[in-house]
């Protein structure tokens, strides 16, 4: 029953899915129509990201260590906010696990959905901002970049190459629609963060696109019912 419930949350969801897709598609698109690729941050950003994924298709698997620490402390700290008790945690470069005394579905699936390192790179940046006020922007950027570019490579290696019971626990199309989502909103955020798009504009670009994706589904809803003749 529950499955089936969000099976069709996730049905239902698909079109908010499609327009977080289209917003950062037209963000990233606007970038090539005009200066904004050329700001400090947002070129350190890209290329600390084009840097990790230069690494990860270089050395493969010799950092899946790093991605599989992240992966438990993330199931970890996110139990710990849920008041779970972290009995055991396991962390090799083939695998690891972690043992709670509980479980919930934010806590299966946050390691696919939030980016520890980038998490945090972006508290890091916060503790040293309160103490040097005066910083250059683009260093942050382009570590906010590798980590978010860490992120985006190694858990789509871990969902591609690996049958995840994370993902089985609350159905395919569910878990999938939900990290997919999450990252995609992540990926909106990280534009703001390194000047690439104003915070109103790309609020103001999700609703628009969320209203078109959904007034598009009841258009095709609408012609599919039969209609009454006389």
């Amino acid at each position: 029953m529950k499955k089936a419930l969000l099976f069709l949350l996730a049905l239902a969801g698909l079109p908010f899915a499609w327009a977080c897709a289209r917003a950062l598609l037209e963000s990233l698109a606007a970038g090539l129509t005009g200066d904004a690729f050329l700001a400090p941050g947002c070129v350190a950003f890209f290329s600390g990201a084009a840097a990790m994924a230069a690494l990860y298709f270089w050395k493969g698997r010799a950092l899946s260590v790093v991605y599989v620490f992240a992966h438990e402390m993330t199931h970890a700290l996110v139990g710990l906010c849920f008041l779970a008790r972290v009995h055991r945690v396991s962390v090799r470069a083939t695998g690891g696990f972690v043992e709670l005394s509980k479980s919930n579905l934010a806590i299966t699936l946050a390691p696919y959905c939030v980016p520890f390192y980038l998490l945090l790179a972006l508290l890091l940046r916060l503790l040293v901002g309160l103490l040097w006020p005066h910083q250059p922007l683009w260093p942050w950027a382009a570590l906010f970049g590798a980590a978010a570019a860490f992120h985006l490579l190694y858990t789509i290696d871990a969902l591609v190459t690996v049958a995840q019971p994370d993902v089985r626990a609350y159905g395919s199309l569910f878990s999938y629609w939900l990290i997919l989502v999450v990252n995609l909103l992540f990926a909106l955020l990280a534009l703001v963060a390194v000047g690439h798009v104003g915070p109103r504009a790309q609020a103001h670009a999700l609703r628009a696109h969320t209203v078109e994706a959904y007034a598009a589904v009841a258009d095709l809803a609408r012609r599919a019912l039969p209609r009454d003749t006389p």
